[in-house]
C-alpha cells in the first residue's frame, strides 16, 4: 500500500515537471519581437515617392524593371506622403484622381546585415488596404495582385522563402501599382518583420554622443531619424544616447 502511494506520487511529481518544462518551452518559442519596416496610416503618414501616369494603357506598357526595382532613379518621381485616396475618408493625406490616373508608388527599408542573416527564421508580413487592382513588388519582384478592391478593409500577404530571397543588406524598396477605376480609389499598405528574441548578454553600456550616420531604431523596433536622450537599438546592439 505505502509503495503504491509513493509510485502515484511520483508519478503525479513526474508528470507536473513534464507539463512545466513544455511550458517553458512554449514560452521560449513565443518569444519574439516585432520592427514594424514600414509604418500603414495607424501610425499617421508614411513618406514616399510617385508617379501618375496617363492611362491604364501605359501602365499597361511598362515592366517592374523599369521603375519598381532598388536601383531606379527617382529624379522625376514626386515626393509626397501616403495613404493616398480620391475620398475626403480615413486614407486621405494624398489625393489621387484614381477614376483618371493610373498610379505608382515607392517606398524605402533598411535592413541590417544580422537581420538579413536571421531572415529565414524571421516572418515578415504585408497589410494592404487598395481600390483598385494593386500589384506590390519587392525589390522589383512581384509579391501579390489582386483584382478590384477590398473596401476598408486590409489584406495581409506573409512573404515565402523565394520572397525573402530578394531582400538585401541596407537599402529595399516595396512599390505599389494600382490602376485607374470607375469611382472612388484609395491605398495604404505597410510591412512588418516578427523575429525571435535573442538575448545579447551585454556585459557593459555604449554610451553615443554622436549619431552621424548610425541607423537607430526605439525599443518598439520603429526607426528614429532624430533620436533624443534614451535607450535605443543599432546594428542589433542597444546603445544609450547623451
Amino acid at each position: 500500500m505505502r509503495n503504491r502511494i509513493f509510485m502515484t506520487v511520483l508519478m503525479a511529481a513526474v508528470c507536473l515537471s513534464l507539463l512545466a518544462d513544455g511550458n517553458d518551452q512554449q514560452d521560449m518559442q513565443e518569444t519574439t519581437v516585432t520592427r514594424v519596416l514600414l509604418p500603414t496610416k495607424d501610425s499617421g503618414p508614411w513618406p514616399c515617392v510617385y508617379y501618375m501616369l496617363n492611362s491604364n494603357e501605359e501602365l499597361n506598357g511598362i515592366t517592374a524593371a523599369q521603375w519598381a526595382g532598388r536601383c531606379i532613379s527617382e529624379d522625376d518621381w514626386a515626393w509626397g506622403d501616403g495613404p493616398f485616396s480620391s475620398m475626403d475618408d480615413q486614407f486621405l493625406k494624398t489625393r489621387w484622381g484614381s477614376d483618371r490616373l493610373p498610379i505608382l508608388i515607392r517606398r524605402h527599408f533598411t535592413l541590417t546585415a544580422e537581420e538579413i542573416s536571421n531572415i529565414t527564421r524571421s516572418t515578415i508580413t504585408l497589410t494592404y488596404s487598395y481600390d483598385e487592382d494593386p500589384r506590390i513588388y519587392l525589390n522589383g519582384y512581384l509579391l501579390t495582385s489582386k483584382t478590384g478592391y477590398n473596401d476598408d478593409n486590409y489584406a495581409t500577404y506573409t512573404l515565402n522563402v523565394r520572397n525573402k530571397n530578394n531582400l538585401k543588406e541596407g537599402d529595399n524598396v516595396l512599390a505599389v501599382s494600382l490602376r485607374a477605376g470607375v469611382g472612388s480609389g484609395h491605398i495604404d499598405y505597410g510591412l512588418t518583420m516578427t523575429s525571435p528574441y535573442v538575448p545579447t548578454g551585454i556585459t557593459q553600456t555604449n554610451y553615443i554622443h554622436d549619431t552621424t550616420d548610425m541607423i537607430i531604431y526605439d525599443l518598439q523596433g520603429c526607426r528614429v531619424e532624430s533620436p533624443s536622450s534614451g535607450i535605443y537599438i543599432t546594428n542589433g546592439k542597444k546603445i544609450i544616447i547623451k
